[in-house]
């Protein structure tokens, strides 16, 4: 099995030398020491049904950890890339409902998850009647109003290569922005779309309503001039979208993680403090990512999984930002009867429950206490998720900076040696950070990696053996 080693060029040096499963690059796990506190909330703010699914009642959590932030793209192409090749997931083409005709990551028979559904490649941005033109509360009928077109899956495979990689939003043969701002009006059925086809660029790049100005002074002979548009390594670093409760699900369990239960999510948002909002001070949620100007029509985005303010426990955007998918089934009211470590699994449900409000949804969503659920199958532009797992006692922890291993010299300009303990040959193949293959070689175990054409930058490299090296130039 291969596994992941960051190798960073132009940075402080830093290595490790473990013997598991380790968790992509950059995931930081903090520590949360647990604790009784009042799960639920008798003052929600929502509507009957929302505060009539959270009573309140006493729940104790035992010592856990979390990652400090939503996996972001980058991440889950490590994770997507390092599954393919085990034979765990395979690429298939929808065919019923929303997901016909696109193409799906789903587990194969080796896996887990056989047949179940992780990740759309093909999700765009959210398209519904949002005003309700049409008066007859389906915002599947009549006419739409899109969402930003920058709402789109940043995941895509390369045939060429047989990797995952995460899309670059100025190159032409990832993103045509004109030709993606194409859509048609539903019809007066579900289901059915009108014959007028209808394209809203002017909307996105200052022309028309200026909505949004991402799109500003793009066209597909100069894609660079589109100055606002974000680059490839910053949507690397934005929350996954459109991964289902089975790919969140999948990702913690091929790093022998979780996904967190209501009462741990819960408990981090509250901060230790009872925190009526999910944010670093509990009110301050002008400092969240969520629909702010109030607008029917979203015009904004996810913004990095590592952005705003930590909370007291050093976790960022559980309010806002996208929905992160929990472990539980989903299950109103709460029994209020109190309870330690408190789990839902029903063999028989598939609704799962997600927290924390998106960029996209209203500020009443950010409350701590909020509860939502989806089935496990669906997930669009603001559904994402974090991982937990156990506490180590040292407050916080990133699985790839464990123990030490000798990379030298440091800093280097050319070259650096690896002393890997498997002294048998080992393939060893250097990434992007967005999954481009950029070197494939056979090592052995003192071995001296060239690094003659690697401009500055973040890599990744994956050996056969579980050794995790980062490497300075």
């Amino acid at each position: 099995m291969k596994t992941a080693v960051p190798l960073i060029l132009c940075a402080l040096l830093w290595c490790s030398d473990t013997f598991s499963q380790s968790v992509p690059t950059g995931i930081l796990m903090k520590d949360i020491p647990g604790g009784t506190f009042t799960m639920g909330s008798n003052s929600l703010t929502g509507s009957p049904a929302q505060q009539a699914a959270a009573p309140e009642h006493q729940v104790t959590v035992s010592p856990y950890a979390l990652s400090e932030a939503e996996i972001t793209n980058a991440q889950y192409v490590e994770f997507l890339n390092a599954a393919y090749a085990d034979g765990l997931i395979q690429i298939v083409v929808g065919v019923a409902g929303p997901d016909n005709g696109k193409r799906l990551i789903q587990g194969t028979s080796a896996s887990a998850y056989d047949g179940k559904t992780l990740y759309s490649l093909d999700g765009t941005r959210v398209m519904k009647d949002h005003d309700d033109g049409d008066a007859d509360d389906n915002p599947f009928t009549g006419v739409i109003e899109p969402e930003n077109p920058l709402n789109i899956a940043y995941i895509d495979f390369n045939t060429g290569t047989s990797q995952f990689y995460v899309k670059n939003p100025q190159d032409t043969s990832d993103f045509h922005w004109y030709n993606l701002c194409d859509y048609y009006d539903y019809g007066a059925t579900q289901g059915t779309l009108d014959t007028i086809l209808k394209n809203d660029f002017d909307d996105w790049s200052g022309a028309g309503q200026n909505l949004s100005n991402e799109l500003q002074g793009w066209t597909e002979a100069d894609p660079a001039a589109a100055v606002n548009l974000p680059t490839q390594t910053e949507v690397a670093n934005w929350p996954v979208t459109f991964v289902r409760w089975w790919g969140a699900k999948a990702f913690a369990m091929y790093y022998n993680k979780d996904l967190p239960t209501e009462a741990q999510w819960e408990y981090a948002a509250k901060g230790g403090q009872n925190y009526v909002y999910g944010v670093h001070d509990g009110t301050d949620v002008w400092d969240a990512n969520w629909n702010q100007v109030g607008l029917l029509v979203a015009t904004h985005h996810v913004r990095a999984s590592i952005s705003g303010t930590a909370n007291p426990f050093g976790l960022y955007n559980l309010a806002g930002n996208v929905w992160e998918w929990i472990a539980d089934n989903y299950v109103e009211p709460y029994d209020t009867t109190p309870v330690t470590d408190p789990f839902i699994e029903e063999a028989s449900s598939t609704l799962r429950c997600w927290r924390g409000g998106s960029w996209n949804y209203h500020e009443a969503t950010l409350q701590s206490a909020m509860r939502f659920s989806d089935e496990e199958d669906r997930g669009n532009d603001h559904f994402g998720f974090r991982i937990a797992g156990e506490t180590t006692g040292t407050g916080m922890h990133d699985e790839n900076r464990n123990g030490a291993f000798r990379v030298y010299p440091n800093p280097a300009q050319n070259s650096v040696r690896l002393e890997l303990s498997d002294k048998e040959a080992t393939h060893l193949e250097v990434y992007s950070l967005t999954g481009e293959l950029i070197r494939s070689e056979w090592v052995k175990g003192n071995t001296v990696l060239r690094l003659e054409g690697l401009a500055s930058g973040v890599y990744i490299v994956k050996v056969k053996d579980t050794r995790k090296k980062l490497i300075v130039k």
